[in-house]
């Protein structure tokens, strides 16, 4: 393949994930200002049904079709007959279920909503088998319009329903909008349907690669969804709406951050594993400057999250405040899990990836457990998720001590200053939502000021990606100048 048509796809790849998810986030404050915190707490009950539906039934095969090396039409056949066939199971199971579901909520009103959502699993099979085509053919341009078509269209009907007074349903129909759109529009771009073809052979392959991406797919489901569900369950699903829409807000930040240094460390790192030092410069340099873009987004996310959700969520969602910021903390490291986890993938050791996976979701299972028997209390539950990503980093980095000859001492030794700076900066903008002024200008003093005393402190403290920064900026404004 050529290089141009790499970074090509590469670039359409980045702005269908910024925009389309910056897109997504918008409309979301929009819908969080028009609808009640219960709302988002009935959906995401709902959610954790529709999508542990959506993960059996695909069973990893999407996954394998972009994996194999000899994927054909009568691969994609064969997938699209298994995934439908399992749909009118998961349809059927989910349908009859419903009633007991929300009889064990206490919540009659998700009753219809999820009978009806249920059904989005037929089109969002087909969606993933489309896309999976889409992924091999590098056609990530057809991915941006077809994304930008349905978040556009599924958004403004849901807005819409919201003005009307829709509740619950302006979820439903939002979700279950886009899953429609998004298929249709990738069935006319890509301009693949089925064909009468079916091969047991193809399907136990695919399924041999398939079930250890569904074993870890299931794992990390249960782990996010279970927390909902308990939530929803010991509490209240208002209670669960603002711990929804709290980590709402870091989600959204770290995830355009991450997914921007994953696109560079996994296509560069790859090619050479067999290099331990090329391997080890690469993944140093990649998680220093990582941590200095998420730390401090992610503190001072946390800092302004009381000004913040009050000026684009409005106050009635100011109970999701601490969730907001607890959940921010967490993130903090995050850069340097997934920089690992990706380490390990790109370096070719994927029978390491699986065993750390059911590793690191088992003893954040037993931290939750423990919490919900010694607790009573959502507060806590947030805790204990802050409390299994810090020790999600060290368990994730161990591997890497011997693959990259960078472990998590090395990690810690090379990010602590940032972490450092950070948390000063932090500080001092926490300190101004005690100023007396209006929402608007205090956030934008706040983010003004936070930019500020994070350079001045990255500069104090001699932060050596802060000057790899500074250095890659003179280099290229010195080439304008000579140009």
């Amino acid at each position: 393949m050529k290089r141009s048509t790499i970074i090509k796809s590469l670039i359409y790849k980045t702005v269908e994930r910024f925009s389309v998810k910056g897109l997504g986030f918008i409309i979301s404050i929009l819908l969080a200002r028009l609808l009640t915190p219960e709302a988002f707490g009935q959906i995401a009950i709902v959610n954790v049904f529709v999508n542990l539906s959506q993960s059996i039934i695909e069973g990893g095969l999407s996954t394998a079709l972009v994996q194999n090396k000899n994927t054909d039409d009568r691969d994609y056949s064969t997938v699209f007959y298994i995934c439908m066939a399992m749909s009118v199971v998961m349809t059927t199971i989910v349908f009859f279920a419903a009633p007991f579901i929300a009889d064990y909520y206490s919540s009659p009103e998700i009753l219809m909503p999820l009978r009806v959502y249920a059904f989005s699993v037929f089109f969002s099979s087909y969606d993933s088998i489309l896309t999976a085509k889409i992924q091999r053919e590098m056609r990530f341009k057809q991915m941006l319009i077809c994304s930008l078509i349905a978040t556009i269209l599924s958004g403004s009907l849901a807005v819409a329903l919201a003005f009307s007074g829709a509740g619950i349903w302006t979820l439903v129909v939002y979700y279950f909008s886009h899953t429609v759109i998004s298929s249709t529009a990738m069935m006319i771009a890509v301009r693949w349907v089925p064909r009468l073809t079916f091969s047991v052979k193809r399907a136990k392959e695919l399924y041999s690669f398939g079930w250890k991406m569904l074993a870890a797919s299931m794992m990390c489901s249960l782990y996010y969804d279970l927390r909902s569900l308990i939530i929803g369950k010991r509490f209240s699903t208002e209670d669960l709406g603002y711990y929804d829409r709290g980590q709402q807000f870091p989600f959204t930040v770290n995830f355009a951050l991450d997914a921007s240094v994953q696109l560079v460390l996994f296509p560069v790192l790859a090619p050479a594993p067999a290099n331990v030092a090329s391997a080890k410069a690469i993944f140093r340099r990649t998680v220093s400057l990582g941590n200095m873009l998420v730390a401090p987004a992610m503190v001072g996310l946390a800092a302004v999250a009381e000004p913040l959700i009050r000026l684009l969520l409005t106050d009635k969602w100011l109970p999701s405040v601490p969730f907001m910021q607890i959940i921010c903390i967490a993130q903090v490291p995050g850069i340097i899990t997934s920089s690992n986890l990706v380490a390990i993938k790109s370096l070719g050791r994927s029978d390491i990836y699986m065993k750390l996976e059911f590793i690191r979701r088992a003893l954040m299972l037993f931290v939750l457990a423990l919490t919900v028997l010694l607790f009573d209390s959502v507060i806590a539950m947030a805790y204990s998720y802050a409390l299994s990503a810090w020790i999600d980093v060290f368990i994730a980095a161990i591997p890497n001590k011997k693959l990259a000859n960078y472990g998590i001492a090395d990690q810690m030794k090379d990010s602590w200053k940032i972490f450092l700076a950070a948390l000063i900066m932090g500080a001092v903008v926490f300190a101004m939502n005690y100023a007396p002024m209006t929402l608007l200008l205090k956030l934008c003093v706040q983010i003004l000021s936070g930019v500020i005393v994070y350079i001045i402190m990255c500069w104090l403290l001699k932060i050596e990606s802060f000057r790899y920064v500074l250095n890659m900026l003179k280099g290229l404004k010195n080439r304008e100048e000579a140009i």
